[in-house]
């Protein structure tokens, strides 16, 4: 026997307020046949009859009136609860989660102050990881991935790219020079992100100029290639719009020798949300008044860019 459920309960309530098969149909807007279908399944779901039938009338047995009377119940909750998620989907308060990468947290940071001081009551949690967030679960609303999302229920609200470049310290150039051309990099020392046998596209561009002659830095990640970077140990790639705002470091060539894809993506069921809608609109509107800064293409960066403040 299946246990109840709230379209069985729903019946129950139509045919009590409404007193008539055709009443209840009119309100499901189903048929005839289908309310009495429902009713059946109900009545096979609780293990007890709920009407009793005479010729074109019917009452309820004393089970199908505390039926009725919890249908009653759970009716107000539900459009009390609907009334009041509605309430909060149109409300611009609350917090919206954005998951991204470290190297996108660092850049998406100021907009974290920018919505607290433009919306009251409305505040952005910017989640940094190099784990993708599931956002059917709910464990963020908003995300910025470097990957295509595949999922149909996911929702490309932009699409833009990270430009690379080539870095290194004012100390290490001033130690060691600066190279002219790219195989002038095979007599500095590198500093390479992921594995030997699985480098990263990070370091892609350095990984054939790597000299064995020459000593070289193999790190997990951007993060730790960038602290590496700015102490002076070698030369490696970063992500333009993280690296031309630290003054500690400069580029080695003017030019990006990449552009990374990223979307910027939500799940479906937000899309009635104001309050993401409102922090979507405004990562959006950031992320299109930087372009330069993030493509890399707008070098050396403005002193007053947003990003930098």
């Amino acid at each position: 026997m299946a246990n109840p459920n709230w379209s069985h309960f729903r019946v129950v309530l139509a045919l009590k307020n409404e007193g008539s098969i055709s009443g209840a149909a009119r309100i499901l807007g189903v048929d005839g046949s289908t309310v009495s279908r429902r009713l059946a399944s109900a009545e096979q779901a609780f293990g007890t009859p709920i009407i009793i039938r005479g010729g074109g009338e019917f009452t309820f047995t004393p089970e199908g009136l505390v039926i009725a009377d919890a249908a009653k119940q759970m009716d107000v909750v539900v459009n009390d609860t609907r009334i009041n998620v509605s309430a909060m989907r149109q409300q611009p308060t609350g917090t919206v989660k954005i998951a991204c990468v470290p190297t996108a947290a660092h850049v998406l940071r100021p907009l974290v102050h920018q919505i607290a001081d433009a919306f009251d009551g409305l505040y952005v949690d910017l989640i940094s990881s190099i784990s993708a967030f599931d956002l059917a679960k709910g464990e963020a609303d908003i995300a910025v991935r470097t990957r295509e999302p595949k999922d149909p229920a996911l929702v490309v609200a932009y699409s833009f790219t990270w430009g690379r470049a080539l870095y290194g310290s004012k100390t290490y150039f001033e130690k060691h020079g600066r190279p002219k051309t790219p195989d002038d990099l095979r007599d500095h020392t590198l500093v390479r992100i992921g594995t030997g046998s699985s480098p990263s596209k990070a370091s892609a561009f350095i990984e054939r100029l790597d000299n064995p002659e020459r000593p070289s830095i193999r790190v997990e990640n951007t993060d730790s290639a960038q602290m590496m970077i700015e102490q002076g140990a070698g030369i490696g790639s970063l992500f333009c719009a993280f690296a031309d705002t630290n003054s500690n470091i400069e580029r080695v060539f003017p030019d990006p020798f990449d552009q990374v894809d990223s979307w910027v993506i939500y799940h479906e069921s937000a899309r009635g949300s104001q309050r993401v809608r409102i922090v979507l609109d405004a990562l959006v509107a950031f992320l299109k008044d930087n372009r330069g800064l993030l493509t890399g293409l707008a070098y050396p960066p403005t002193p007053r860019s947003f990003i930098s403040s």
